[in-house]
């Protein structure tokens, strides 16, 4: 089958397009989905240049992408939620493999229906960003009504999700964008305030002792730099566990009633039916940045990589 897949550790030009094998039977509670399209996130490039490799080690060929959509073309004798011609999404983790092939083979419990007023390209943009910030906010924040949380990161792909579920759980929310995104939060989302992180005194200009929530969707804020901000105890979450300041903000925290968490994002599908019914009752809306053919998988990726993109970027299989 065609799939975009990489033999080492790299910048895009390891990417290649070409041929791997099908997924062998499907079992028991396994499905077998032919992939329609899939979406980017920073996570693809993070694993291909090898940041993670403690983890993937060296296994290849390593396909890319998290994210999918598409049609159930055959079921495990134990699958009771689905049907041979459902159209569902889902994200996979790349620790084991990616979504840029022509077909899978999943668990059915990391898998949902896609919501019936989203087109299935866009449903593509939707599982692994969406699931991020719902279990980061409501999960581990225990995010609500009159919380104030402030978001960095707050146009890309889990930022918009953010903003949006915060908004959802009645919380005040507080955006952290670049100057070219600010208004747009204001119009758009309704944000209470919307921050420019390319202002001289930033992040200095934020009103210490106020937020009950910090989530960096972006990974680039630091505990001991941001705690000031938190109330006496406030939580600060981030979506990069892994990066050095991470380690050190977790230990510094054991000393704070502020608290230090970290999401790691786990596929269910039970969780991803609470983001389609809220995207059925039109409570969040999909962002898409761009949209490209199979055969620019890479040009796709340049784009994400210059890290100024505007909710989703979503590729189109080839059949």
């Amino acid at each position: 089958m065609k799939a975009f897949f990489y033999n080492e550790y790299g910048d895009v030009s390891v990417l290649q397009h070409g041929e791997i094998n099908n997924p062998k039977d499907v079992l028991g509670e396994e499905v077998l989905v032919k992939v329609n399209f899939f979406s980017l996130n920073p996570l693809d490039y993070k694993l291909r240049n090898g940041m993670l490799k403690l983890m993937t080690f060296r296994t290849f060929p390593r396909t890319t992408g998290s994210d999918f959509s598409g049609e159930v073309i055959a079921i495990g004798k134990s699958v009771n939620n689905f049907k041979v011609g459902d159209k569902v999404f889902g994200f996979l983790s790349q620790l084991s493999e990616g979504t840029s092939s022509q077909f899978i083979k999943v668990k059915e419990s990391i898998l949902a229906k896609i919501p019936s007023n989203l087109p299935i390209s866009d449903a593509a943009a939707v599982p692994l960003a969406a699931l991020t910030s719902y279990q980061a906010l409501a999960i581990l924040a225990k995010a609500k009504k009159g919380n104030k949380i402030l978001i960095n990161g707050a146009s890309g792909g889990t930022g918009i999700f953010a903003i949006q579920i915060a908004k959802i759980l009645g919380a005040d929310v507080t955006s952290v964008t670049s100057h070219r995104n600010t208004q747009w939060m204001r119009d758009e989302f309704s944000v209470n305030e919307a921050i420019d992180y390319t202002e001289e005194n930033f992040p200095n200009n934020l009103e210490k002792n106020k937020y009950d929530i910090i989530y960096d969707c972006y990974g680039n804020f630091s505990f001991n730099k941001i705690k000031d901000f938190l109330n006496t105890h406030g939580t600060f979450i981030t979506t990069d566990p892994f990066k050095f300041e991470s380690i050190i903000g977790r230990l510094t925290s054991k000393f704070s009633k502020k608290s230090f968490l970290s999401v790691i994002v786990d596929s269910n599908g039970f969780d991803l039916k609470i983001i389609k019914d809220w995207i059925e009752e039109e409570k969040i809306k999909v962002f898409i940045d761009k949209k490209y053919n199979f055969s620019e998988t890479k040009k796709a990726y340049n784009h994400l990589e210059t890290q100024r993109v505007k909710g989703k970027i979503v590729v189109q299989m080839d059949h």
